[in-house]
């Protein structure tokens, strides 16, 4: 559609409601493919390391983890570059082929060298699709950034609550390959509604000149060091939250019905909060949210779990990341509309050198020390911190900018 018609473009196409839905919908959905396969392997991990005879509470988990944010890492500038650049339509369906296979044959790993390899090439596509996708809807609207970005929230909770169920329905002692091909199918069918649905331009606008750098600023910089310690905080949390609970005596059906709160919680307050940002302090939601982590931590980490505690910290700790989620509209509103992307791909790498921290950091820690001691020195502390870098970054400079409309392809 886009390529038969030069001037269509996905900012004209959405610029009514239903065209809006017809290109939101399919991009946001990208994100779902993310949600599924990450919690695939981070409820799974546990049972895919026994399956594959390692050690239940073996560091391999925190070893994969570590090599899917390195992956992440790796490729979120330049997912972010990408869409200041090029085509944004093709960056994403790269980004949704290589998620999707490698997905796949996560689901027919059989020794930790496959394991980590096969995430960290899931995390090279999951690096570049996210500030993609952040950087296509944040720009759709300017004035409801969030809550068009919220979307992809919305899809990626989805994802995340869904997958627990999934990979308890369709995996075994011994086979774990179906809840994968469920996932690689899913990116199949996405690809496809892309290519059928989204124009091939993104806007006209003049082209980003100079150099990347200059998208540095105290805003994002403090707004992004404060992301690198959620990030430390959240995949020490995803990669390690089933064997901690199965390590507490919760059965499998507890810990799938416990850990889909977290994406429940996510799913239900991510829109809100976008909108509450919109509208009227995105600074104050994002305070609010780095609050939630911190209490949801201390109430995990701090006694002895029953389900009734883990059920409640694991709600809060999914509510505070769906609100923290303003973060991808604060880093675009604190540069130039052209720098948008890579502006949000810098935050990305940021937050994934955390990622990168936090799954290994924590698999050593409980080796060393414990359960709870592990909580307070990779979680606790860490939320903390970004909640403290929250409080000190500056309002953004660019918050309600408009789009501007010049001659240049996106």
């Amino acid at each position: 559609m886009g390529e038969q018609n030069s001037d269509i473009t996905v900012i004209k196409e959405a610029s009514t409601i239903g065209g809006l839905l017809k290109v939101v919908i399919p991009v946001a959905l990208g994100m779902f493919l993310v949600g599924f396969d990450a919690n695939l392997f981070f409820f799974g991990g546990t049972f895919i390391v026994s399956a594959i005879h390692l050690s239940p509470n073996s560091i391999y988990i925190g070893i994969a983890g570590s090599g899917f944010a390195a992956g992440i890492a790796i490729f979120s500038v330049i997912g972010g570059y990408i869409f200041d650049k090029i085509t944004t339509r093709n960056g994403i369906l790269i980004s949704l082929a290589i998620i999707s296979l490698f997905s796949t044959l996560t689901g027919f790993v059989t020794n930790k060298y496959e394991l980590v390899a096969y995430r960290f090439l899931v995390g090279f596509g999951t690096g570049m699709i996210q500030p993609e996708i952040i950087a296509f809807l944040g720009d759709i609207r300017p004035r409801a950034r969030q809550t068009v970005i919220a979307s992809e929230g919305i899809a990626f909770g989805l994802g995340l609550f869904v997958s627990p169920y999934i990979y308890s329905r369709f995996s075994t002692a011994s086979a774990f390959d179906i809840p994968f091909i469920i996932a690689g199918v899913a990116g199949v069918a996405l690809i496809a509604t892309v290519v059928a649905l989204v124009p091939s331009k993104y806007k006209l606008y003049k082209k980003p000149k100079g150099n990347i750098l200059e998208i540095l600023n105290s805003s994002l910089i403090l707004i992004s060091i404060s992301f690198l310690f959620f990030g430390i905080a959240f995949f020490a949390f995803e990669s390690y939250f089933t064997p901690y609970l199965i390590n507490f005596g919760f059965t499998k059906t507890e810990a799938t019905f416990i850990y889909s709160f977290f994406g429940l919680a996510y799913l239900i307050l991510v829109l809100p909060g976008g909108i509450f940002g919109d509208r009227v302090m995105r600074k104050l939601v994002l305070i609010i949210s780095g609050a939630l982590l911190v209490v949801s931590s201390l109430i995990l980490f701090l006694k002895t779990p029953i389900v009734l505690t883990a059920a409640i910290g694991t709600i809060l700790f999914g509510a505070g990341y769906g609100i923290y989620s303003n973060t991808a509209a604060f880093a675009q509103e604190t540069v130039e509309d052209q720098w948008r992307g890579s502006a949000v791909g810098f935050m990305f790498l940021i937050f994934n050198v955390g990622t990168i921290i936090g799954s290994s950091l924590m698999g050593a820690m409980i080796k060393m020390v414990g359960y709870y001691l592990a909580g307070i020195y990779v979680l606790i502390i860490p939320l903390v911190l970004c909640l403290v870098f929250i409080v000190a970054t500056p309002k953004p400079s660019h918050n309600l900018s408009e789009i501007s409309s010049t001659t240049e392809e996106a």
